[in-house]
């Protein structure tokens, strides 16, 4: 029986009445197509889906549970390189380099997932002007995000390492909530951070005095603005209370008013 779009859209994005973007403004028809062409599977956490030095196969996109991409060098020793979750995809860059993957592809938990073959997604995009802009896009912000990540490898320090991921987690998760969930677990965030779990463990101890915490993989705030001295020109326009005045009530606004 053929898959619909019920089959695989993210519970999580039904309440959000959000579409993800490799989907954004499809037809009916080409949608159908897609899924006429791709398999419905469900993995175990640890499973790799793909190895470093794999011919790509698939496309994946995540319908429930996470995934991590990684490099790995001669000793073992992993690098993460992005934490996807429902609504995302991966492999999306790899299967047009027309070589071996750089990276591998790992299930960080139980995950269901949506395995669109290789082929399909090049002829689509041959023949689909919306899904390739769609594709761009994606591999557009995935860039961007590469790029901060190098660049918090190089300028920040641990603490505003995390600060900044808790902030653009926080965002995401509406600026009123103090308290959300991450979908990954510390030992992920802090390879993907780029830190030892000795050190993800002092830093973590260091944004408590700030008025953060972190139990079971819940942040729970002391109030909206505690992590806005973190922010920066990216996470401001995620933020619903840039620029309007509200923005000053918070710590950073208060800085910027008063340097202005």
């Amino acid at each position: 029986m053929p898959l619909t779009k019920s089959d695989i859209w993210p519970t999580s994005l039904n309440r959000k009445s959000g579409t993800p973007q490799i989907f954004y403004n499809l037809s009916e028809d080409v949608l159908q197509k897609l899924l006429n062409y791709s398999v419905l599977q469900h993995f175990p956490q640890g499973r790799l889906l793909v190895q470093q030095g794999d011919k790509p196969e698939y496309l994946y996109f995540i319908v429930d549970g996470t995934v991590k991409t990684l490099r790995q060098d001669e000793h073992g020793r992993e690098a993460t390189l992005r934490l996807l979750r429902p609504g995302e995809t991966c492999m999306e860059a790899v299967i047009f380099m027309e070589g071996d993957s750089p990276i591998a592809v790992q299930v960080a938990s139980d995950a269901k997932l949506l395995l669109i073959p290789v082929d399909i997604v090049r002829k689509t995009v041959l023949s689909d002007t919306q899904f390739a802009n769609n594709l761009l896009r994606i591999v557009s912000y995935h860039y961007k995000n590469a790029m901060h990540q190098i660049d918090s490898m190089h300028i920040k320090n641990p603490t505003q390492r995390l600060g900044y991921y808790f902030l653009l987690k926080h965002l995401e998760n509406g600026h009123d909530n103090m308290e959300f969930t991450l979908p990954f677990q510390k030992s992920a965030i802090a390879n993907y951070l780029g830190m030892t779990p000795e050190t993800f463990s002092r830093t973590l101890q260091k944004l408590k005095q700030q008025g953060i915490s972190f139990e079971d993989n819940t942040i729970k705030m002391r109030d909206a603005y505690v992590l806005c001295h973190y922010c920066d020109s990216d996470a401001e326009s995620l933020c619903r209370t840039h620029p309007k005045d509200e923005c000053f009530t918070c710590p950073m606004g208060k800085d910027q008013e008063n340097k202005g």
